[in-house]
């Protein structure tokens, strides 16, 4: 990798009254001191309305009151082109927000068929459970382009047969209850709607890869955030989508919207915050996630998307959903108040974010191409969760946005969970990944007594592998390079099995490392601390048996290793 390569750029938010000079706070200029040496490229721009920018209108600030919302409704049938199928076009409106019901109209291309087959999908990719759409569904009807009446048959749960009478496009409408707050349901209020692509659109039971066009119709003064690139018209809020996959792989928020935004390498990253904000201070979150960009695209050497979007939604609870351009985040205010609280929220935001490189482009061979009907099963969950809430604390602390402790006492935490649990010494971490569509909530709040959470043990056991691997190299690679390495040779359409992962990191190793998988990963046998402890200078603290404390006098070349460890990857071994 090179140096420090990234080149960033903060906007702020977009101020009601004219522009004026960035309020700094104690806090963010502590931050900025810490990170000095290894950020020296940061710009703070003055807060100027983002619309200054030229940037997809996607990517418009969304604070700003009184803005007239257009309407595009789709009016003509959906034309196909010889490389390209005939879209279907959806326009979502909320002419009773109070109601939380969406009303949906698609417009659905036939191919002449005599009747064509509906679904909605039944989970969301990222969170591993039945979740049933379709009963959220109601009011499903269909008519031909002369309005009259076609018939509708439920043919499954989730799907609805149709009679086309051979029409080449049919119009479809129906009703969404949005009335959960969660990352992946639907929530329409007075002042905010949440769309995700999996609760919201029917689709064609195909498996034609099939562009989507999306028309929102918006109460007055409202506005839209999404991944989804702008259509061509340059109409507000009229979206298109490559195919059902990118449909549901992107929220969309509208509403009463307080963005920031800030350029790193070039690229456009938005802080959407919506809800019951509070105190939230927006501006200084903006700062410290461009840092922990700066630290990803360090990491990779790149940053694989043209525009990325935080959608952070404030309501009591907490929980987030990754997407391969966005994040949908569900954020507690009040629990943002402590010092500890905002640090817990970073390593959060850092873990979905990461999520953009890992398991969203390089993932295991099972999660993709997705069936939406079906529950695809992997034992590699430890690797695209568990590695992935690794990097994420690694990724805060890298930016400079933690101290050493903070981290040491982050991996405690881990350590001293997974311990506490019965059930590591009932099922292998392998079988924790197979077994996720039995637990209640996608791997959360199972029986510790029977089970054990590739959550819990998996960044554990990247601790340790990481250990490892610089034990093993004499310091030379890292996980780090493991991750590069299987990025290059498994991102995007291919994906990785388990036995290609392992070879991956037996390479980067220099040694086989079969038995150490099957000590760590196939078996229920206690992982041995050892190493990691005498390789990073650490013990377990007399106090507090599973606490990280560095050692009383540790060598100088364990304090290198820490601070390798800790360091901004770049820095700590430049190439």
């Amino acid at each position: 990798m090179d140096g420090p390569r990234a080149r960033a750029r903060y906007y702020g938010r977009e101020p009601r009254g004219a522009p004026s000079a960035p309020v700094a706070s104690a806090a963010a200029l502590l931050w900025a001191a810490r990170a000095s040496a290894i950020i020296p490229a940061i710009t703070l721009m003055p807060r100027s309305p983002i619309a200054h920018r030229p940037m997809s209108r996607t990517l418009r600030t969304a604070r700003a009151a009184g803005i007239a919302v257009g309407a595009a409704l789709a009016a003509a049938a959906p034309r196909a082109t010889a490389q390209t199928p005939a879209p279907i076009v959806y326009t979502v409106s909320v002419p009773d927000p109070a109601t939380h019901i969406a009303h949906v109209q698609a417009r659905v291309p036939t191919s002449g068929r005599a009747s064509i087959e509906m679904m909605m999908a039944t989970w969301s990719p990222g969170y591993y459970k039945v979740e049933d759409y379709a009963n959220q569904v109601d009011s499903v009807r269909a008519r031909a382009a002369d309005g009259s009446p076609l018939a509708v048959e439920r043919s499954r749960p989730n799907r609805w047969r149709i009679d086309t009478h051979g029409a080449p496009s049919v119009t479809i409408s129906y009703q969404v209850l949005g009335n959960r707050k969660f990352v992946t349901a639907d929530w329409v209020g007075d002042s905010l709607v949440v769309l995700n692509g999996a609760p919201t659109f029917m689709t064609l039971a195909d498996t034609v890869h099939r562009p989507a066009e999306i028309h929102l119709s918006l109460p007055p003064g409202w506005s839209s955030a999404t991944s989804l690139d702008s259509a061509s018209d340059g109409v507000l809020d009229h979206y298109r989508a490559a195919d059902y996959d990118d449909l549901v792989d992107s929220p969309i928020m509208a509403g009463a919207l307080r963005t920031v935004q800030f350029d790193v390498d070039g690229i456009p990253h938005l802080l959407v915050d919506a809800g019951a904000v509070g105190d939230f201070n927006g501006e200084r979150a903006g700062r410290d996630l461009m840092r922990i960009v700066i630290e990803a695209s360090r990491f990779w050497g790149f940053l694989p998307y043209r525009r990325y979007l935080f959608l952070n939604w404030f309501h009591p609870g907490g929980g987030g959903l990754e997407h391969k351009n966005s994040t949908m985040l569900t954020s507690n205010a009040a629990a943002l108040d402590t010092p500890a609280g905002y640090e817990r929220w970073l390593t959060f935001v850092a873990h979905e974010y990461f999520h953009a490189f890992n398991v969203k482009r390089l993932r295991p061979v099972e999660l993709g191409p997705f069936d939406y009907e079906g529950t695809p099963h992997t034992p590699s969950l430890w690797i695209a969760e568990g590695l992935t809430t690794y990097y994420g604390d690694l990724m805060v602390a890298r930016a400079g946005l933690a101290r050493q402790q903070d981290y040491l006492d982050w991996m405690s935490a881990m350590i001293r969970d997974l311990q506490r649990t019965p059930g590591r010494l009932v099922q292998t971490l392998d079988a924790s990944s197979l077994d996720v569509w039995n637990s209640e909530n996608s791997a959360v709040g199972m029986d510790t007594r029977k089970t054990v959470s590739y959550y819990t043990k998996g960044p554990v056991v990247g601790l340790l592998l990481d250990a490892h691997i610089r034990h093993l190299t004499n310091g030379a690679k890292t996980l780090d390079d493991v991750m590069r390495l299987a990025y290059r040779r498994y991102s995007g359409a291919q994906g990785y099995t388990p036995a290609q992962f392992r070879a991956t990191v037996s390479e980067v190793a220099g040694v086989d490392l079969s038995d150490w998988f099957a000590r760590a990963l196939d078996s229920t046998q206690e992982l041995d601390y050892a190493e990691m402890l005498d390789w990073f200078g650490l013990r377990f603290s007399p106090a507090d048996q599973w606490q990280l404390d560095v050692v009383d006098k540790p060598t100088p070349d364990q304090q290198h290793h820490l601070q390798a460890l800790l360091k901004p990857d770049s820095e700590a071994r430049p190439d």
